[in-house]
């Protein structure tokens, strides 16, 4: 066995199938591994916000093309990763915005089951010592989300659009 052969192996046994399949959660748990400090997460079908202690803010957002405007299948799917930086009161703002919007409060899923055909959104919140994650199971005939769980969405996305700017090769954009 080849050693690249080894390494996947060593991960599938050690993370499970998700880590050395490339997933979104074997991702996270990559990015634990690697000592990331992570504050707040936002997981949607095609958008991930990412914001670490150090008040680093990661926006990595998936842009479907459709040739045919009837496919299901995009002909193409760009990748745009958006990064910034929050000050220590903008993060303590979005915090208390949070809990104050009943967020610690939430079940740990709302919507459909997660063994139904529908569109997941989690938010992770760690706070202090104490971690808050809460899954949304999207489909037509699933209940509302709850509104603390729709206003720190809203907030989070606001956030990262207004401080994370686009990288480009040779530096970043103004």
């Amino acid at each position: 066995m080849n050693c690249a052969g080894f390494l996947t192996m060593l991960l599938v046994l050690v993370a499970g199938p998700s880590l050395a399949s490339g997933s979104k959660a074997g991702a996270d748990l990559a990015a634990q591994a690697e000592g990331t400090d992570v504050l707040l997460t936002y997981t949607a079908p095609m958008r991930r916000v990412v914001l670490t202690r150090d008040l680093r803010l990661a926006d990595i957002e998936e842009i479907a093309e459709y040739s045919n405007p009837v496919a299901a299948e995009p002909s193409a799917v760009q990748t745009v990763r958006k990064e910034g930086r929050l000050t220590a009161g903008e993060a303590t703002e979005l915090l208390r915005f949070i809990r104050a919007a009943g967020f610690f409060q939430l079940k740990a899923a709302y919507g459909g089951g997660p063994q139904e055909r529908n569109y997941l959104y989690r938010i992770t919140v760690w706070n202090e010592d104490k971690e808050q994650q809460v899954t949304y199971y999207s489909r037509p005939d699933a209940e509302p989300r709850p509104s603390a769980f729709a206003e720190a969405e809203q907030k989070i996305i606001a956030l990262a659009r207004q401080k994370a700017v686009e990288l480009k090769s040779g530096g970043k954009t103004p």
